[in-house]
């Protein structure tokens, strides 16, 4: 039996834009949620890794739009963990509807980083089972490198903006990505996390050819993105 792990899911009306159409963020949130579930369910949660000075860190996540969804209808959200390496961990992620139809697919990469070095470690961190070898997304998450940027944008980061490590959650990178190429939702959103930002940081926001934003700060990338 593979390594599933379901939650039911009900998107509200804050959750699309005006034109009916699924945010960005509301998908990366509900995949957040269900990433933080599973590990707190299998004994790798936040708490259990920081007595260990440890934590998870996603460094890229894709999602493709399959099918319409809409307000008030319970989806159900399915995810399970994909090891391909000592290092990363591949986590994959479903949005059904209430007749099984896939609607949402998506995948990401994560890896375990000591919280006081900000180093990657090869750690035990480990689910219990069989992992499923089948991806949400054959062709995997493309590394994006970002050329020929055009400053548009300055962020600076905000309370609102943080997670429960302090910073920025990578969520709302989403929203910044989108709000300078000029989007409201997407079909398909693939994003690259390469440094962390704090409280108080500011962020360069900037846009690329072929639908890529970036952000960086003091010249460090933060993140990419590229929407279509």
């Amino acid at each position: 039996m593979y390594i599933h792990y379901t939650l039911p899911l009900r998107f509200s009306a804050s959750d699309f834009t005006a034109s009916g159409k699924i945010r960005a963020s509301s998908v990366l949130h509900a995949f957040q949620d269900i990433a933080k579930a599973h590990a707190t369910a299998a004994g790798l949660g936040f708490d259990v890794l920081m007595a260990r000075n440890l934590i998870w860190v996603i460094t890229r996540s894709r999602f493709r739009v399959l099918g319409e969804l809409v307000p008030d209808v319970e989806y159900t959200l399915l995810s399970y963990p994909r090891r391909t390496g000592s290092l990363i961990y591949d986590r994959d992620f479903h949005i059904l509807s209430p007749g099984g139809e896939e609607l949402v697919v998506g995948a990401s990469q994560w890896c375990v980083v000591n919280a006081l070095t900000r180093h990657v470690e090869q750690t035990d961190v480990d689910f219990q089972g069989i992992y499923n070898p089948e991806p949400a997304i054959p062709e995997g998450i493309r590394r994006i490198r970002p050329k020929d940027l055009t400053p548009v944008s300055r962020h600076r980061v905000t309370e609102a903006d943080l997670d429960e490590n302090d910073h920025t959650n990578n969520c709302r990178y989403a929203d910044m990505a989108l709000e300078v190429l000029g989007l409201e939702s997407v079909r398909e959103l693939t994003m690259n996390f390469d440094s962390e930002t704090r409280l108080g940081d500011e962020i360069e926001l900037f846009t690329a050819p072929n639908g890529v934003a970036a952000g960086k700060k003091d010249g460090a990338l933060v993140f990419s993105a590229c929407a279509q």
